[in-house]
């Protein structure tokens, strides 16, 4: 990312959700790891979506108050105020750039979300009302869109006015962006296995004129950053002087 921000200045970095996985070995510490090791790649906005409660939502709330950027959802409530941040605009010289986050309602258990207190709104709804807001103060639209690529597609086809879609969620990438209409969908792989970037050509009144997209697979191989590899060194750290524990394999 460095390197990337050092050929590009306008660069925008974002994850569409699941950056912390429940089901992993010691999940409390490597997701704090995780989070801070987001923090010195200095993202821009992090979609707040299934796998972000999967340990508990007061649990996120202390990540939350750890962390120095955006935590973005549109439609995610607790108690009836938002969760997150609903949208960010990042500013650049020659335009701004608004991100919104949305998660799909159906990647929740019901019985979770009222003991919790929390409320997923319909993403239809909620793109609908927040659009003309974000594109008030901003010229470029990106969704942070956790609702796999079938529901994606079909919110779009209803609610026009988003530039890029970045699609969560769903297991599979896309090699290629793809246009659907006037918006440009992405979707990154999972685990962190690729870097997906996405090119844009903005002209000079604010609006997309071209692009191009890759994928950059993240190997062993792949340059480190010594303040990365440093958290890593303190998770394994962590994670070899607790006790060891007896395994217990968990109910399918």
């Amino acid at each position: 990312m460095k390197e990337l921000r050092e050929k590009n200045k306008n660069t925008v970095l974002l994850d569409g959700g699941d950056s912390i996985s429940p089901g992993k070995d010691k999940p409390e510490l490597r997701a704090e790891i995780s989070m801070q090791a987001l923090d010195l790649m200095h993202y821009d906005g992090l979609n707040i979506a299934d796998g972000e409660l999967g340990l508990g939502e007061t649990f996120f709330q202390e990540l939350q108050k750890k962390v120095l950027f955006p935590l973005l959802s549109a439609n995610l409530f607790k108690n009836k105020k938002p969760l997150g941040q609903e949208y960010c605009i990042k500013h650049f010289a020659e335009f701004k750039v608004g991100v919104i986050g949305l998660v799909s309602p159906s990647y929740f258990n019901s019985e979770l979300l009222a003991k919790e207190d929390l409320e997923v709104k319909d993403p239809e709804k909620t793109l609908k009302e927040i659009l003309p807001k974000v594109n008030a103060q901003a010229d470029i639209i990106i969704l942070l869109s956790h609702l796999g690529k079938n529901e994606t597609t079909l919110l779009l086809q209803k609610v026009p006015g988003v530039d890029v879609a970045i699609i969560g969620h769903d297991p599979g990438m896309l090699n290629q962006p793809e246009l659907l209409a006037k918006t440009i969908l992405v979707q990154n792989s999972t685990q962190g296995k690729h870097l997906g970037i996405l090119d844009l050509t903005i002209g000079t009144k604010g609006a997309i004129e071209s692009y191009t997209g890759s994928m950059v697979s993240i190997t062993e191989n792949s340059p480190q950053d010594p303040e990365v590899f440093a958290l890593m060194r303190e998770l394994e750290k962590k994670k070899n002087s607790q006790h060891p524990r007896t395994e217990k394999k968990l109910p399918e």
